[in-house]
Formats: structure tokens, C-alpha cells, sequence
């Protein structure tokens, strides 16, 4: 495995380098996720919906009704942000808060408007999501979720 400089040129990873910046997983993974981020984008240009609001929708619909805390839990997120990303799509009636099974639980649903959105959005994620996909192959994509999900569970390890 090789970590890319520039055109000609090609360094070995090991765990030799991992004092080294150059090596920081962090910008490495922040940097992946902005290309692969405007790479949906550049496909769902014409929707109503940005990629965080499409992504939390859909999660949202998912499940038919989620509380804040179930749904941050679900995309590894900072309960807050969440929240705020939440308010965000209660003022563009995107979604609902509503009571829950008791006073206390508050749960989330998607509205009309929401659902419409969402639907109207599917194809141009579709194909985002088709050439991004061939571009890296099955493998690639397998690979790529393998080491997402073993990433994820480190949050318990810590």
C-alpha cells in the first residue's frame, strides 16, 4: 500500500510513518469524504435537498419515526448537530416533531413535503451513487465499508 504524492512518486505505508502529519488517518479520511461529498453533489445539483439533508431524510424514513437520540446514535453524530440539522428540516416542513409513545419522547417523521422531496431526489443520488460505485468496483466498495464499519466500532473502544 502506497500513499499518493504527486504524479511520480509513491511512499510506503507503514506504521513506521505514523508520527509523520503527512500520515494523519484523520485528514486522510476528512479528505476522501470531501471528494466523494462533491462527487454526490456535483450529480444531485438540480435536487431541493443538500447531501446531509437527502442522507438524514432518508435515515429518517428508514425508520418511520426516530427520536434524536436513536437517530444520532444510528449516524455516529453529535446529538447536537443533529438536532440543529433536525430544526433545519422542520422549517422547510421537510419533517415533524411530534410526542412519542409517553410526554417525554419526542419523535421524528418526515412530512409530505418531505417524502416528495426525497423521492424527487432518489435519481440523481441513483446515479451519484452507480458511477461512484463502478468507479471503485465491488471490491473497492467492499473494502470501503469494511473499514467504515471497523472504524465505527472504535467509538465503543475508546
Amino acid at each position: 500500500m502506497y500513499m499518493h504524492i504527486n504524479e511520480e512518486t509513491h511512499i510506503p505505508i507503514t506504521s513506521e510513518n505514523s508520527k509523520d502529519v503527512r500520515y494523519c488517518l484523520n485528514a486522510s479520511l476528512r479528505k476522501a469524504c470531501r471528494v466523494l461529498s462533491s462527487l454526490y453533489a456535483e450529480r444531485m445539483h438540480e435536487s431541493e435537498l443538500q447531501g446531509t439533508q437527502f442522507t438524514l431524510l432518508s435515515t429518517i424514513a428508514g425508520f418511520s419515526e426516530v427520536t434524536i437520540g436513536n437517530l444520532s446514535d444510528f449516524l455516529s453524530m453529535d446529538q447536537t448537530t443533529v438536532t440543529r440539522n433536525v430544526h433545519l428540516l422542520k422549517k422547510g416542513d421537510y419533517v415533524e416533531i411530534v410526542p412519542g409513545e409517553d410526554q417525554r419522547t419526542r419523535v421524528i417523521r418526515l412530512t409530505e413535503r418531505g417524502q416528495e422531496a426525497l423521492e424527487s431526489s432518489y435519481p440523481m443520488w441513483l446515479e451519484a451513487q452507480t458511477r461512484i460505485w463502478e468507479k471503485l468496483g465491488d471490491d473497492g466498495v467492499a473494502q470501503l465499508f469494511e473499514l467504515s464499519n471497523h472504524i465505527v466500532a472504535l467509538k465503543g473502544q475508546e
